[in-house]
C-alpha cells in the first residue's frame, strides 16, 4: 500500500465518529487457517458438500472426520495475529466501533474484541441438533 493511501486511511478512522471494520477469510490466514477459496484454500482439498447439513445426516462420519480436521487441527492451533491486535487496540482506544466478519474462528474476540457480529457463526459455540 503506498503511503498516501495509507495516511489517508488513518485520517479517515482518526476523524470518524463510527468506524467498524468488515473482514473476511484473509485476515485468519497469517494465523495459520487457510481460506476455504483459492489455488491453497480449503475447498481444494475438500469437496464444499462436507459441510452441509444434508451430509452430516446421511454421512455423519465422513463429515465429522472433515468437521474434526477444519474446525479443530487448524482452527484450534490457529491465535490471533497482528491484524486482529490492530483491531482489538482500535477497539480499546474507542476508535472502532465494532467488526463484522465472515470468519468463524473466534480470533477477533481472543485479541480483545468484544463487539463482533459473526455472519456465519462461530465454530467454540456448538449446538447439538438433537437436544439444542
Amino acid at each position: 500500500m503506498d503511503k498516501e493511501k495509507l495516511k489517508l486511511a488513518v485520517d479517515i478512522v482518526k476523524n470518524s465518529n463510527h468506524t467498524n471494520a468488515f473482514t473476511g477469510a484473509g485476515i485468519s490466514v497469517e494465523s495459520g487457517i487457510p481460506a476455504f477459496r483459492g489455488k491453497e484454500g480449503l475447498w481444494s482439498r475438500y469437496d464444499p458438500r462436507c459441510l452441509d447439513i444434508d451430509y452430516l445426516y446421511h454421512e455423519p462420519d465422513k463429515a465429522w472426520a472433515v468437521i474434526k480436521e477444519i474446525f479443530y487441527d487448524f482452527f484450534g492451533k490457529a491465535r490471533p495475529n497482528a491484524g486482529h491486535s490492530a483491531l482489538a487496540k482500535l477497539e480499546q482506544a474507542g476508535k472502532l466501533q465494532g467488526i463484522i466478519t465472515q470468519n468463524i474462528d473466534n480470533l477477533h474476540q481472543e485479541a480483545g474484541n468484544s463487539n463482533v457480529i459473526e455472519f456465519h457463526g462461530n465454530s467454540k459455540r456448538l449446538v447439538c441438533l438433537g437436544c439444542g
